[in-house]
This record gives structure tokens, C-alpha cells and sequence, in this order.
């Protein structure tokens, strides 16, 4: 849902000027003369792909990172004119639509390089570019080491296909240790050293992500594809803080009141047993608007600017909260399950331990049935 305002109590605040904030931050760190593709997949970690493209794109990002072609898709019929990289190399029969939205495919699959081709020759494109993603030790995608040097040959004989780019993903960056990393960075200096020999000239080589940009300069090369450092989340502590902040925000409002004796049950199972008189709030979130069940009985929110704990199991549409503590709770009252009120907050790095998961999935898990609120910007800048 576009616009300033909901219907339902339970709604997103997407803050676009501190998304502006942390890519500031971020060129900062990493120096003017690194070009930025912005990752805006899983629609921009549930922040909202097009009106986080453009803001992005307003602000001189070089391209944008999605997985599918139809994410692609998205953002060219909203006009964000930059290069659009399709990463998740899912083309099924799309190839002809990656060229005809003019978008650059991540090809690791020799397959595709003929497909492209015969799709290139069907639509008469004399030349189509596409970026080559190697295999470093992710073993997720990519052409494998070994067979790097076939694949380049294999995409020289035809002359349609351009290999402009040069890619590889870390698989390790936001750990502790760094070896890997390291290891990985060599594997692919060696594969570009390769590509140059066989008389290939990528002109945009690109490799960190947001923790590798952030820890390791040697990764930068010509472009950095950050994505969860741009909402606002280190992914873990041994990423460098460099004040990035949440750009998302979740709230409700208490839509029940009940005070309980000592030893009342409260949610499926009664898993949580009240130990004193108690007053329980009830909460119109859920599992199924990306609240995870996982944080039953272990997560807190924040109402009148306290922290209150989440009691008994996350339901469907709705949680339960004891604000026995908190004077004055009435119907109506604003809660933040994610994000700050007044002095205190809450993180995504926070919600994600108490769902024994990471901030990406407590971000990219807010449902499309959470109204997404995007204060200070006008209709263009909404869905």
C-alpha cells in the first residue's frame, strides 16, 4: 500500500532519507572512486524496491543488484534507467525478455551463453552484454574454477555476447576469521589475471558485498554490490559500525486488554504461565505478517517507551504482551516491534536472535500484507 496513511494498525515506516544517510555513509568508507550496485532483491529486503531505486538512483548509484527477471522488469516499467543486474541466474525461457527490458544477466552456466546468443540473433542484437560469475568457494552459483577458462572461450565464438563484467560472492566476509575470504579474493584476481590473457577486457569487476566492502578493501575492485549495510544492519559485530541505521520501522497498536490472576495460561499450548497477577496486551501481528513464531516467549517490544515481553506463542495475526510493568497501557497505545521509541530500540540484529536467524530474513520476512508507509515523500515515491 502506497500513500501516508493505513487502514490496519499494524504498518511499516520506511524512512527514505536515512536510507540517503547509509549509502552517504557507506561512499564514505569505501571512497569516491568505487561505483555502488545497489542490491534491491526480495523487493529491497522488504523495504519497498522501486521506491528504494529511486532514491538510490537519485543519489548516483551505478546500477542496481535483483535476482529474478521479473524484479527486473519491476524496476525498468517504473523508469529507473541505470543498469539492472538479474544475479540469480533463474532465466528459465526469459532469455529474450532480459534482453528485450535491457538487463544485464550474471551468467555461470555455459548453457546460458548460448541461449543468450540465440536469443540475441532471434531479436537481431548485433551486441549483448553480460557479466561472468565465478564459482570461489560459494558453491551456489557461478562456473567452477576449473572450467572458467571454457567458458570464456565457449562466450568469445560468439560474436553477439560481450563480457563486460567479472563477478564473484563471498561466502564468509561477515566471520571472524578472514581466511577464506583471503582465499577466495586470490582464486578470483587469478581468474581475471585468465580472462585478460585470453584477450577478454571486463570493464566493471565486482566481488564484496556489504561486509566484505565494509572489512576487506582489496575486494572493492570497480564496484561493490551492498545490500543489507543500506537498510541499515551489520549482519554481525565483526562488520565495522559505521552508523548505518535501521531504515525500517515496525509498529501496532494494542487492540485488547486483560488482567489475569497468577497462574493463567495464555496462547496455544499455554506456554507461558502468568507467576503473578498480570496484565496481558494483545497485539494484531503475527507469523503471517513476518513477526516469527520463533520468537515466542523471548521477544520484547517497546510501548510508552519500555520494554515489554513477548508471553506465550506468536499466533497467525496476533501476539500477546505482559504490560504488567508499564503504567497506564491503555487500548489504542502505539507499540515498536522494530525500531526506536524515545531513548530506546530495537534492531534487526536484536529480533534476529531472538528468532535464531539473521537481520537479512527478520527484514526481507515482513509480509506484503504489512502496509508499507513511506513518510515525507510524495506519491512518486511510493509502490
Amino acid at each position: 500500500m502506497s500513500g501516508t496513511a493505513s487502514i490496519r494498525p499494524t504498518e511499516a515506516t520506511i524512512d527514505l532519507s536515512i536510507l540517503a544517510h547509509n549509502y552517504r555513509q557507506l561512499r564514505e568508507s569505501i571512497g569516491p572512486r568505487t561505483g555502488v550496485i545497489a542490491v534491491v532483491k526480495a523487493d529491497g529486503y522488504g523495504h519497498g524496491a522501486v521506491p528504494v531505486a529511486r532514491m538510490l538512483e537519485g543519489l548516483g548509484v551505478r546500477g542496481f543488484g535483483v535476482a529474478t527477471v521479473e524484479e527486473g522488469a519491476e524496476l525498468r516499467l517504473a523508469g529507473v534507467l541505470v543498469p539492472v543486474l538479474v544475479m540469480g541466474a533463474a532465466f528459465g525461457q526469459d532469455h529474450e525478455e532480459v534482453i528485450a527490458r535491457d538487463l544485464v544477466p550474471m551468467v555461470g552456466d555455459p548453457g546460458d551463453i548460448d541461449r543468450f546468443a540465440e536469443a540475441a540473433r532471434r531479436r537481431g542484437v548485433l551486441r549483448f552484454s553480460i557479466h561472468v560469475k565465478v564459482d570461489t568457494g560459494m558453491t551456489r552459483l557461478g562456473v567452477t574454477v576449473d572450467r572458467f577458462e571454457e567458458l570464456m572461450r565457449q562466450a568469445a565464438n560468439h560474436p553477439s555476447i560481450r563480457v563486460d563484467g567479472l563477478a564473484t560472492h563471498f561466502a564468509c566476509a561477515d566471520e571472524q576469521d578472514p581466511a577464506f575470504t583471503e582465499e577466495q579474493l586470490v582464486r578470483f584476481v587469478r581468474c581475471l589475471d585468465r580472462a585478460r590473457a585470453l584477450g577478454a577486457d571486463p570493464q566493471v569487476i565486482h566481488a564484496a558485498n556489504s561486509a566484505a566492502a565494509l572489512r576487506f578493501p582489496r575486494t572493492r575492485f570497480d564496484m561493490i554490490r551492498p545490500g543489507l549495510c543500506l537498510y541499515g544492519s551489520r549482519g554481525t559485530a565483526h562488520v565495522p559500525d559505521r552508523d548505518l541505521r535501521p531504515v525500517m520501522s515496525l509498529h501496532t497498536r494494542v487492540n485488547a486488554l486483560r488482567q489475569v490472576p497468577k497462574g493463567t495460561g495464555v496462547s496455544y499450548g499455554c506456554t507461558f504461565t502468568t507467576g503473578r497477577t498480570s496484565v496481558i496486551a494483545t497485539l494484531p501481528v503475527g507469523y503471517a505478517d513476518g513477526y516469527s513464531r520463533s520468537m515466542s516467549n523471548r521477544a520484547q517490544v517497546l510501548i510508552r517507551g519500555q520494554r515489554a515481553p513477548v508471553v506465550g506463542r506468536v499466533c497467525m495475526d496476533l501476539c500477546m504482551v505482559d504490560v504488567t510493568e508499564v503504567e497506564g497501557v491503555k487500548v489504542g497505545d502505539r507499540v515498536t516491534l522494530l525500531g526506536g521509541d524515545g531513548p530506546v530500540a530495537l534492531r534487526p540484529e536484536e529480533l534476529a536472535e531472538w528468532a535464531d536467524t539473521i537481520p537479512y530474513e527478520v527484514l526481507c520476512g515482513i509480509s506484503r500484507r504489512v502496509p508499507r508507509v513511506y513518510p515525507g515523500a510524495d506519491s512518486r515515491a511510493n509502490r
